[in-house]
């Protein structure tokens, strides 16, 4: 039978760093747009619909708060934009939300303690520290179930769940009740540290003088140092190697690790592999390791598969770990099969829309996945270094386009906005038209491939990479122009004949036809052009200049939605036209 206990007056509570979608409402909070343009989504994913943007300073109602998500009023419409780029406006004290405190010091066995947060927050006289940097600190196992919003700690043959919003918190076989319970704060799961501590053997003492908390923990000595079976990894593809505190570049580096170096993997988080370093839990990116298991070298593995929807449009990623994994795929009327050399590969969880008798067999050299495609639908595969991506979209009857793959290249990004004049930046121009475009395409049946689809900067080599490895049918590059003289105004339209030099002009002719048509902006010609992305690019490819950043007309007319609009459907049309011919 389970025990109910009470652990009352909780002196401290810490934070989980980890994406979660619970809902709390906000109160119509306003906040104002801190990037150049961010997405409005149709609900709270990455890979939800998108229904349009907001330049940076407008102001925004948020209605509730969803994760990571805030969702607002858009045009009569529910939207969700992501809180990390809405400044919120100053409100009246809420008793119920954490204060902060810069005063506090934590130390971990004598280390400062750092963390990824603004300040360090309160509630009800217990102070927030982040999750993730203390239990890294302390040696002790965290996994997040999106789910059942539940995190889940262990160590030692230990275990503790937490639940968001709830304070029945599950300790082994007994269920106990912490407040405060777990909660929100700067978009991370806060849960009571002395409790989290003391429960895992931590000694925690406070010094009110000092106002600095101090938790000793002493590690469990182990007999091994290789686990039976274990995956060992060497670093292979990069001369040095980054060891970050978590699974992502967005956390800090820890050191570097030199080509050559062994490592033993505990774990993978996506295409990250958890690994030890200097007696710490910390993260290497799995591509750049020669991977090991058994005897078996290389061994090489497929990520958990990725899916996601936008539309009708289904996306199955795999990320590839340990190297390159070849992989050949072969059609008979509606059956296909994936044939890798990956010696782990698992079919996907979630009911795939228009795929049936998904399984996964073992062929000479690796795993096959194989699946039927319903009738009215098509399935499409893109086999890349790192990824192999696998879209089903329905048949459309009577468009041209159905069952394409087209490659969108929204220009610049992140680090390099492009051109900037007359309060625009090409980077956002180029972006916001070539997401119009892609829901275009896959509504069309398209499978579209972005080489961003977020403020990102990627290389131009790889933008190319991405479109060499695609084996689409065009490549399309979005640009808005800039010149000295601010009188140039107009469209223009690039393509060059080292590869594909005949699909690459017709491909030109027939967009920039569209886009004078569409525009009704100076026709500038379509003209040879030597940029990177599509000089090197081997299938039919070309450059857009929709317009001059630097003419005040060209400008005016950019900064529309009438504008962005008529310039995705130009692009639309004119592939309709390239294709039909």
């Amino acid at each position: 039978m389970k025990a109910m206990k009470l652990v009352s007056s909780l002196f401290l509570v810490i934070c989980l760093i980890v994406t979660v979608g619970g809902v709390a409402h906000a109160n119509a909070k306003q906040g104002v747009v801190k990037a150049t343009s961010l997405t409005v989504r149709a609900s709270d994913s990455i890979e939800s619909e998108r229904i349009g943007s907001l330049k940076q300073g407008a102001t925004v109602q948020i209605q509730a708060t969803k994760g990571i998500w805030y969702e607002i009023d858009y045009q009569g419409r529910k939207g969700y934009v992501h809180s990390d780029y809405i400044q919120l406006k100053s409100t009246s004290t809420n008793p119920t939300k954490p204060s902060t405190s810069a005063d506090i010091k934590i130390f971990i066995n004598g280390e400062p303690l750092t963390y990824p947060i603004s300040k360090i927050p309160m509630v009800d006289n217990s102070t927030l520290v982040p999750f993730r940097a203390i239990g890294e600190a302390l040696g002790i196992k965290v996994e997040w179930n999106q789910a059942k919003k539940q995190v889940r700690a262990t160590d030692q043959g230990k275990e503790v769940l937490f639940t968001l919003n709830s304070e029945d918190t599950k300790v082994n076989a007994d269920i106990i009740q912490v407040r405060p319970s777990p909660r929100l704060f700067e978009h991370s799961t806060v849960i009571p540290l002395r409790f989290f501590s003391e429960t895992f053997g931590a000694d925690v003492k406070w010094n009110q003088q000092t106002k600095e908390i101090s938790i000793t923990r002493q590690k469990p000595v182990s007999d091994s140092t290789t686990t039976p079976g274990a995956l060992t990894g060497v670093i292979a593809r990069a001369d040095t190697l980054n060891v970050r505190s978590g699974p992502s570049r967005d956390f800090n580096s820890l050191g570097k690790l030199t080509k050559g170096t062994p490592v033993e993997i505990t774990d993978f988080s996506e295409r990250w592999a958890r690994i030890k370093y200097e007696g710490r839990d910390a993260y290497v990116h799995a591509f750049y390791l020669d991977l090991a298991k058994d005897g078996k070298s290389p061994y090489r593995l497929m990520t958990q598969p990725v899916v996601s929807t936008t539309g009708q449009s289904t996306t199955i990623t795999y990320g590839k770990l340990g190297g390159f994994i070849k992989t050949s795929e072969e059609k008979f009327e509606n059956n296909m099969t994936i044939q890798t050399e990956a010696h782990e590969l698992t079919k996907p969880k979630e009911r795939i829309t228009g795929l049936s008798n998904v399984t996964v067999s073992e062929n000479e050299k690796g795993k096959t996945l194989s699946f039927t495609v319903s009738n009215d639908f098509q399935a499409s595969v893109s086999d890349t270094e790192g990824e192999l991506i696998i879209t089903v979209t329905p048949v459309i009857k009577g468009n041209i386009l159905s069952g394409k793959k087209i490659v969108i290249d929204p220009g610049h990004g992140g680090k390099d906005p492009g051109a900037v004049a007359n309060d625009l930046h090409e980077s956002d121009i180029a972006l916001d038209v070539s997401l119009r475009l892609e829901k275009k395409l896959r509504e069309a049946g398209v499978h579209v491939i972005m080489t961003r689809d977020t403020d990102v900067y990627p290389s131009l080599g790889d933008r190319v990479k991405v479109a060499n490895d695609s084996n689409a049918d065009v490549f399309i590059s979005v640009h808005a122009n800039a010149a000295e003289s601010k009188t140039a105004n107009g469209t223009e339209t690039y393509w060059n004949s080292t590869y594909a030099a005949e699909g690459s002009e017709g491909l030109a002719q027939a967009i920039h036809k569209k886009l004078i048509e569409k525009l009704h902006t100076t026709d500038r010609g379509v003209k040879q052009g030597n940029f990177q992305v599509i000089k090197q690019t081997k299938i039919p490819s070309v450059l857009l200049e929709l317009g001059f950043v630097t003419n005040s007309s060209d400008a005016e007319l950019m900064k529309t939605d009438e504008f962005r609009k008529k310039s995705a459907e130009a692009v639309y049309e004119g592939l309709e036209q390239y294709f039909n011919k």
